[in-house]
């Protein structure tokens, strides 16, 4: 771990973001008291920045105004996976702020809040994940792109390769992720673990001489799919057909090994009691999917849809900034 500032927040020290200065308690009448400061709104949309290009070691994020007139300055509280961190401050008309010194891999946890001379806001907060050492391949057809930070973190983390055409690769962020491929970045994200492919094939339709068999197998073996039931008791997977939203909900719901249920409905499309409710409203829960507005104020998931390889990326990044352990320290 590189050496880094260590201002830790604590009761003796920044509280919430905030310096604390002791005095002495002051009698005052309820008649003279000064009245309460108003309240002031936190800024919305914290996100990364996408203006910023995507290196190793250093996480660029930027926000919208706050909604409250007269904001002076925004104050930035950042906090790394080992407690470390900091808090700074910089004028209103500065919604743009780098974390440096971020290992590979690792995440940190941002906070923003509004300010005037009076009070402070609610803070926005955005937990962030570092850019790992692996290749990073220059995507042709990412630029510009939405998610191009969750794409680069997915292949410098190993999880893809891309495409390769004539010396350049591409990503092809708005084809659908096939259920070989789901296979493959799921078994990449959990580290490629050995795999023992001597015995068969548990699917009739994936010979070992499968590209992804091995993933394919994986997969089976720890239970993320069972495939789909046969005539003759036999079971076919199906690699080349696209995932659909609802079953990438339960890919990931399987492989985190959660025992999560839920009678809440996050989304008008996913009713309780409906075949994947539970896993759709972990993701939710888990801010791993916020799914699409809908009219009246309501929200779909859009289970039927077939998820993007730009929106895999996102998915597999957000699920990615889990709980930091017991070593995580914040105020």
């Amino acid at each position: 771990m590189s050496v880094r500032s260590t201002h830790l927040r604590l009761a003796t020290g920044l509280i919430a973001g905030l310096a604390l200065t002791l005095a002495p308690a002051v009698a005052m009448s309820s008649a003279s008291a000064a009245p309460d400061p108003d309240p002031i709104e936190p800024p919305t949309a914290l996100r990364l920045d996408l203006s910023v290009p995507a290196v190793v070691g250093e996480i660029a994020v930027t926000w919208n105004a706050s909604p409250t007139a007269g904001i002076t300055d925004y104050g930035i509280s950042y906090t790394y996976e080992d407690g470390s961190g900091d808090y700074e401050t910089q004028p209103a008309s500065d919604r743009t702020f780098t974390v440096e010194n971020v290992e590979p891999g690792e995440s940190v946890d941002i906070e923003v809040r509004a300010g005037n001379e009076e009070t402070s806001s609610p803070t926005a907060t955005l937990r962030v994940t570092g850019l790992d050492s692996g290749p990073n391949y220059s995507f042709t057809d990412t630029a510009g792109n939405t998610f191009r930070y969750e794409i680069s973190w997915l292949s410098t983390s190993r999880i893809t390769t891309g495409y390769d055409a004539n010396g350049s690769r591409s990503f092809r962020p708005s084809q659908p992720v096939l259920r070989e491929q789901m296979a493959a970045f799921l078994y990449r994200y959990a580290g490629s673990p050995d795999v023992d492919t001597s015995g068969p094939s548990p699917f009739t339709d994936v010979p070992k001489s499968a590209t992804f068999y091995k993933e394919i197998l994986w997969l089976a073996n720890e239970e993320i799919s069972t495939g789909y039931d046969e005539a003759g008791g036999t079971k076919t997977f199906r690699p080349s057909q696209p995932v659909l939203r609802e079953q990438m909900a339960a890919f990931l719901y399987r492989y985190d090994g959660t025992g999560f249920t839920s009678e809440a409905q996050t989304f008008t499309d996913a009713p309780n009691g409906a075949t994947f409710h539970d896993e759709i409203e972990w993701l939710a829960n888990e801010g791993i999917s916020t799914g699409y507005d809908a009219p009246g104020d309501t929200r779909v998931f859009r289970g039927g849809d077939a998820v993007l390889r730009e929106q895999m990326a996102a998915f597999l990044y957000r699920y990615n900034n889990g709980d930091f352990g017991d070593n995580y320290i914040i105020n």
